[in-house]
């Protein structure tokens, strides 16, 4: 059950991710976030001790909201092998919407980029997670044939991992649909049985 603290918390949140889009994390000010939300600055301190716990937040937020996509759209398929090119159909376009949003911050994502990363990490063993069960799946179905379900997992994910890398740092828009199509029925086709 949520509590009027929960819910609160959730509005900053909510309300940060608003304000650094638009300013930026370093421009965005606590009066900024609170401008946005129904919660004065000093009140803002009762819930998060600074800007970075609550740029934290947001990050981890994302997260999460990329994980319950790709697990809802992954539960609508039947097939480990459906569920494997809806996972990285699905995983690419969530990240170019967040590539919007990390867009606008830019100029500071070096500044931050441990935190990121440090986020990102645990995203990365969710995601390993993920891949592991379709790709274990799949190996007791006899729709796949691998020798190591957990590396074969870490090997897609950061395969993956490198075609996002254009959203976060290029101007113009980056068609990634094409790559994609070709990695995934490349690492598919790599391990069906032959």
């Amino acid at each position: 059950m949520e509590t009027n603290k929960d819910i609160a918390r959730e509005g900053i949140i909510t309300a940060a991710s608003i304000a650094f889009s638009k300013y930026g994390y370093k421009k965005t000010t606590l009066d900024d976030i609170a401008s946005f939300t129904n919660v004065s600055k000093t009140g803002i301190y009762y819930y998060f001790t600074n800007k970075e716990e609550i740029f934290n937040e947001v990050i981890k937020r994302e997260a999460e909201k990329l994980q319950n996509t790709l697990s809802e759209a992954i539960s609508q398929q039947n097939t480990p092998i459906d569920k494997l090119f809806t996972y990285s159909k699905v995983r690419m376009q969530c990240l170019e919407g967040v590539s919007n949003y990390y867009s606008a911050l830019k100029n500071d994502l070096l500044e931050h980029l441990s935190a990121i990363n440090r986020n990102r990490e645990e995203f990365d063993n969710i995601e390993i997670r993920i891949l592991t069960d379709i790709l274990q799946e799949g190996v007791d179905k006899s729709d796949f044939f691998i020798d190591d379900v957990d590396e074969t997992a870490k090997v897609i994910m950061l395969t993956l991992k490198s075609l996002e890398l254009p959203f976060f740092g290029i101007e113009k828009p980056y068609d990634y649909q094409k790559n994609l199509e070709r990695l995934t029925n490349m690492c598919l086709y790599g391990i069906l049985p032959r």
